[in-house]
């Protein structure tokens, strides 16, 4: 008779990974003592890991740095007390949380993309709809005094979710990033457009409507400004005003630097309202300009919303940043990614949060303040200040959220992980007064 030969290396397979969670079952029994329900999830988790590497959901899911799980610092006579909203790929999946000051977990929302989109047609192309729960992550997060939460889902959409889960509307385009929130209740996310809209003269080299279809890039973004209810006041592009300000300024060749096959410029990661204070630093900028990031040019700048043309660009001292803030002086603080390697200029490796003064040209980097305080997120990450002027800080990749002085103290930190060596990925963490929200409603069935 035949040996059917799939068959054969079928049943090897299973008996090697039974052997496996077996062998690994053990040794977490003894090591860790932990009861019969941990030790199975623990041996299946760490299996998981062994077949597929510790990036077993997401290839932007990395090692843990740091040890223990759940609420890690607390110095509640330093801390800011208040509720911390984050989200990001937890171990259950893509999630938006609302925790304690003591770290207890006050509400959950899975962040379900096809619950939420049953026929997302505004995604161009179809292609780039998600088939399954783990081709999608989120960016950006906002709670609302409601007890609702306000979520992008990365190019694929922004939704507000009630108290209970409740989809409570949407906004059909394909935002990504940051969700900044102005007083009036409005907010301003990016987006990413249709090439169909784009003027041939902003087409670079390389690029085409059909190659930016059938790339995975953002190319061309706007900037969006939504009411509380969703519906779209504004559109601003910012495709066109940047690539005008390089050409009149002679900059293009920062553009000519990338690489052409990933035909993402810019990549606009944060837009922030202009100030009073940072509009007196900066020429030709006013009071309700927009202040913005776009990682692939390492720059920040302004746009000018009654002219629609940039007025002001920095490239650098920072390196791939993210989340700039401006602070009540007109300086500007900085989430600066900045490089797992040494580079010149730098006082340490890896990110930094930096404070930076337009007049001066000069930067201070405000954490980390010495080689024991270093931290690192490749992509993503963000800054908040507090009242009191401590820094809550999400170093999304190791699964970090933390608070510090102006001391550079932690005094409180929530470390998260994904399975047994993997960090969960923190895209983001804000900060919020105790009685921000009546926590009534969040008692939901």
């Amino acid at each position: 008779m035949a040996v059917d030969r799939q068959n054969v290396v079928s049943f090897i397979v299973f008996l090697v990974c039974g052997a496996t969670l077996a062998f690994l079952a053990g040794v977490s029994a003894a090591v860790l003592n932990l009861p019969p329900t941990a030790l199975v999830q623990e041996a299946r988790s760490t299996v998981k890991e062994l077949i597929h590497g510790p990036w077993y959901r997401d290839p932007r899911w990395m090692p843990r740095r740091y040890e223990g799980t759940g609420l890690v610092t607390y110095n509640p006579e330093l801390s800011w007390a208040g509720l911390t909203v984050m989200q990001g790929m937890f171990d259950d999946g893509a999630q938006a949380r609302v925790y304690d000051a003591d770290g207890t977990l006050l509400r959950t929302w899975p962040l379900d993309f096809h619950a939420i989109w049953s026929n997302p047609a505004h995604i161009i192309p179809d292609k780039n709809i998600p088939k399954g729960s783990g081709e999608y992550h989120t960016q950006g997060v906002a709670l609302g005094k409601d007890g609702s939460v306000l979520v992008n889902f990365a190019e694929l959409g922004t939704a507000r979710l009630g108290p209970c889960g409740d989809t409570v509307w949407t906004v059909d385009q394909m935002t990504h990033h940051s969700i900044t929130e102005n007083p009036d209740g409005t907010y301003w996310i990016p987006k990413k457009r249709d090439p169909a809209t784009i003027t041939p003269k902003y087409m670079l080299p390389g690029a085409s409507v059909e190659a930016i279809m059938d790339s995975d890039n953002y190319y061309a973004d706007s900037a969006l400004l939504i009411d509380p209810e969703g519906r779209i006041i504004e559109d601003v592009p910012i495709l066109e005003p940047t690539i005008d300000w390089l050409i009149e300024n002679q900059e293009l060749d920062i553009i000519y630097g990338l690489n052409p096959e990933e035909l993402d410029p810019l990549h606009l990661n944060d837009i922030e309202v202009v100030t009073p204070e940072l509009s007196a630093r900066i020429s030709g900028s006013e009071p309700g300009d927009l202040l913005l990031s776009m990682r692939n040019l390492h720059a920040l700048a302004v746009l000018n919303r009654s002219s629609g043309k940039i007025v002001w660009m920095q490239h650098g001292p920072w390196l791939k940043q993210h989340d700039p803030d401006i602070e009540q002086d007109g300086t500007i603080t900085v989430f600066d990614n900045g490089s797992g390697h040494r580079m010149p200029g730098r006082d340490f490796v890896g990110a930094r949060v930096l404070r930076f003064d337009p007049v001066t040209g000069l930067a201070e980097t405000v954490y980390p303040q010495n080689d024991d305080q270093r931290f690192f997120s490749f992509i993503m990450g963000t800054h908040q200040a507090l009242p009191n002027g401590n820094i809550l800080v999400t170093e999304s990749t190791s699964g970090r959220v933390f608070e510090i002085t102006r001391d550079g103290e932690t005094v409180w930190s929530m470390v998260f992980v994904a399975g047994t060596r993997s960090a969960a990925l923190i895209e983001e963490a804000r900060r919020y007064p105790l009685d921000f929200v009546d926590r009534s409603v969040w008692s939901c069935p």
